[in-house]
């Protein structure tokens, strides 16, 4: 593959280039972000972080100021995984740059905003911050495994403040207010094995799960919708059977649903939901929990149920958002909503601390072969959060 062509930048936009390439090349599943984490934090540290640290959780943390309004940057360092390697045009964790773009697993997903917030930081120094405000940065782990668990570490364990919080992922540079609930359901079907030469003599679990994953197929159109959301979505991840031997007709089917709601639907209308469906199979229906180590070896179980949230759009954090938009010349528009879950689910949807979200690139880019991100993007963003941070400062 010839050598990607670099744009003209000015000496501190190639340094966020450059960063936004090496933390991108190094890769950081979840549960396996401190590698990542070292070299974030010592970009922390050029960039004038103070109280740069990690907590027992494994998140770090950084601050600028004493101010007695705290206002919140989140960012994961996680990222999923590339998939398969013949999809992409380039290595995924090469942290290629093209004609203005940066390439690479995590470049909107989201190790670019990240990388716009680290540098903000210096920005917003430079310009006297900090006198009203205390602008907290923290750069938040296994979110792609299970969203909102950091935070709920931090808020329920370590008592962390913050009075609004702003979510560096994907927006195409469009302010963000609120997303769907997400929730995981587990259904385990039963049936009765036997002999895979006489299958007459069992009942296969496979067939059984098969006509319930054609109902949740069709029941997609059917969902409630919401009018900043849009409809939910709801589809089935996984399926697998299990039995005594591989020659052997199964008599356990497991499969997993992905299920997007709206805000009035809560976790018993959605378990009733499948429950409707299933209501001839001889089967369990569960929310699955989580439970994997933090890369400090803490073990914090999460339940798969992560709710919705939306901002009022009357509040002054997006009003200072707005504002923040000016700041960085980018235009205008009505605020929007997320598809996939953030960890909003935990600081909006669960404690109630408004949120808001804006970052670089395209959410659909998310999770994608040759996913990438705009330099222009990571610019304007890190223009956004320090404006974002002065604004919320001012505010009466």
């Amino acid at each position: 593959m010839k050598k990607g062509t670099q744009i003209k930048l000015l000496p501190r936009d190639r340094e966020l280039a450059v960063f936004t390439r090496e933390i991108i090349a190094l890769r950081s599943p979840s549960g396996g972000e401190a590698e990542v984490l070292r070299r974030i934090g010592k970009e922390m540290e050029q960039m004038g972080w103070e109280d740069i640290r990690l907590d027992r959780f494994g998140n770090l943390h950084g601050r600028i100021g004493s101010g007695p309004r705290v206002l919140t940057i989140d960012g994961h360092a996680d990222t999923v995984g590339p998939g398969e390697r013949g999809d992409w045009s380039c290595d995924p964790w090469e942290g290629k740059e093209e004609d203005g773009w940066i390439w690479g697993r995590g470049a909107v997903d989201q190790k670019g905003g990240l990388a716009a917030a680290v540098h903000a930081g210096r920005i917003f120094r430079e310009r006297g911050g900090g006198e009203e405000i205390t602008l907290c940065l923290v750069v938040s782990v296994q979110e792609e495994d299970c969203e909102g668990l950091a935070w709920d570490y931090l808020i329920e364990q370590e008592g962390f403040f913050t009075g609004a919080v702003v979510l560096t992922e994907p927006t195409d540079l469009k302010l963000v207010r609120g997303q769907l609930g997400h929730c995981e359901i587990a259904v385990t079907v039963r049936g009765r094995s036997a002999h895979a030469f006489c299958p007459e003599k069992g009942e296969n679990a496979i067939y059984n799960a098969a006509g319930l994953i054609e109902k949740i197929r069709d029941i997609s159109p059917l969902l409630a919708a919401h009018p900043a959301f849009g409809r939910g979505r709801i589809a089935v991840t996984k399926i697998a059977g299990r039995g005594p031997s591989d020659n052997s007709v199964p008599d356990i089917c497991r499969i997993l649903i992905d299920r997007r709601f709206c805000p009035e639907e809560d976790e018993k209308s959605l378990v009733k939901e499948i429950e409707k469906l299933s209501v001839d199979l001889d089967c369990d229906i569960t929310i699955p929990e989580y439970r994997h180590p933090s890369h400090t070896g803490v073990l914090r179980p999460g339940r798969k149920f992560f709710p919705g949230w939306l901002l009022d759009e009357d509040s002054p954090l997006l009003r200072a958002g707005s504002l923040a938009l000016a700041q960085a010349g980018i235009s205008p528009a009505p605020a929007g909503t997320w598809g996939f879950s953030t960890n909003g689910t935990s600081t909006m949807g669960k404690h109630r601390i408004p949120t808001i979200g804006f970052g670089p690139g395209r959410e659909a880019l998310a999770h994608q072969p040759d996913e990438r991100v705009p330099i222009s993007h990571l610019l304007a963003a890190r223009d956004f959060y320090t404006g974002l941070a002065q604004e919320y400062s001012a505010m009466k």
